[in-house]
Parts: structure tokens; sequence; C-alpha cells
């Protein structure tokens, strides 16, 4: 894991690709896209379900290290429409019927409102505001009311060289003074690569650490 801090809170940055931020007692994850494999399944392409399960069973480490009240996401909790894979996640869902779950909608949500109303997740249409921070599943989308922006959507990625012509894409995180871009949490997502500007600070995401790529310290 990996402290920054922004607006004066502290943001840890896990290497399960999801942020928690103390002061609110609050995790953040972007894009876990729940029903995926199941949807391709429906179409005919046999995605195993285990893809979807190695997600919800990262998903539980993280509640259990961080232990938050919150569960934020910032869209895309949920693919497309219903399949077996939601009810998993239904099942899922009374393990851990304490804990609040917010989700901004991101373009992928079409599941009808009752089903969120049935598993207590509190959805906002466009956005959500906790004290200096704003939470969006596009950057575009967000407020212009001088908050720390969190979003995600893009599902960025970097692309790292070494010697030999080494190549390797990892997810990462995305911060500038005003906004953070976080990493897509499912593991099946592919990444837009980014090119960082000299305002960004990049975090490449590793098996075992939160790497700093940036071209400024980040506050510690």
């Amino acid at each position: 894991m990996y402290r920054i801090i922004k607006r004066g809170k502290t943001i840890i940055l896990d290497k399960d690709r999801a942020l928690y931020i103390p002061a609110y007692h609050m995790m953040v994850i972007s894009d876990i896209h729940l029903g995926k494999s199941g949807h391709f399944r429906k179409e005919g392409l046999q995605i195993p379900k285990q893809v979807s399960d190695t997600d919800m069973l990262r998903l539980d480490k993280l509640l259990e290290v961080y232990n938050p009240k919150t569960l934020l996401v910032t869209g895309d909790m949920f693919h497309h429409d219903h399949n077996l894979d939601l009810e998993t996640f239904r099942e899922w869902r009374k393990k851990y019927a304490s804990l609040e779950i917010i989700l901004v909608k991101g373009n992928h949500e079409r599941l009808p409102v009752l089903f969120y109303e049935e598993l207590a997740i509190k959805l906002f249409s466009d956005y959500y505001e906790l004290g200096e921070f704003c939470f969006v599943h596009n950057r575009k989308d967000a407020p212009d009311k001088g908050k720390f922006i969190f979003s995600g959507h893009i599902h960025p990625g970097i692309l790292l060289k070494g010697k030999a012509r080494q190549r390797i894409k990892l997810p990462c995180f995305v911060f500038d003074d005003t906004a953070a871009l976080l990493p897509a949490f499912s593991l099946f997502t592919g990444f837009f690569l980014i090119e960082a500007t000299k305002e960004q600070e990049v975090f490449a995401i590793t098996a075992q650490r939160v790497l700093p790529m940036g071209t400024r310290r980040a506050e510690i």
C-alpha cells in the first residue's frame, strides 16, 4: 500500500486496485463489472465463472483488511442486464449486510432500480459528494464546485519499458492537484494506456505493491 495526502486527508492506495480514506472509513473502487463473465456466457462465449469469483474474493480480502463502514463504487459496478453472476453477488451481499454501499451510476448500469433497492445499494445518477471530495464515473461529468474529484471509466494503464526490449503493461492510479483516476477493479478488463503529463503523479500497480512513477514526489 502507498499513502498520499489530498485536501488534508490521507488516502491509502492498495495493490488490489482500491483506495481507502481512513477519515471517512470508506473504501473506493471503480469498474468492477460484476456479471460481465455471465453476460459473455449468455452470448455463447465460454468465459469461466471463476473470473468474477476471483474479483469477489479480492474484495473480501480488502474488506477484511480495512473493515470500512462504506464501500463506494465510482460506476460500472454491474456490467449489463441480469444473469447468474448477479445471483452470486446477492448471496455475497448477505454476508456484508451492515456495509453501506454507494454506487455512482456508470455507463454500464442497466439494471432496474428495484434491484439496487433490494440489495440496499444507494444509487446516485450523476455524482456523490462527501466533504472536500466528489465521486463520479466520468470526470467530465463532475460539477465545477472546486472539490477533489475521484473517477473511473478510463481503465488507466501504463507501459513500462526495461532493458532488452522488455515491456509490461500495468494498471495504475493517476493523480493531479484536482482529481484522481482509479484503475478498473475487475481483472477481466483491458487497459487504456495513458501518457502522463508533468502535472500528474502515476502509481503503477504490481502484484506486490503500488509503485510511484510520477514526475513529482507524492505527499507522505
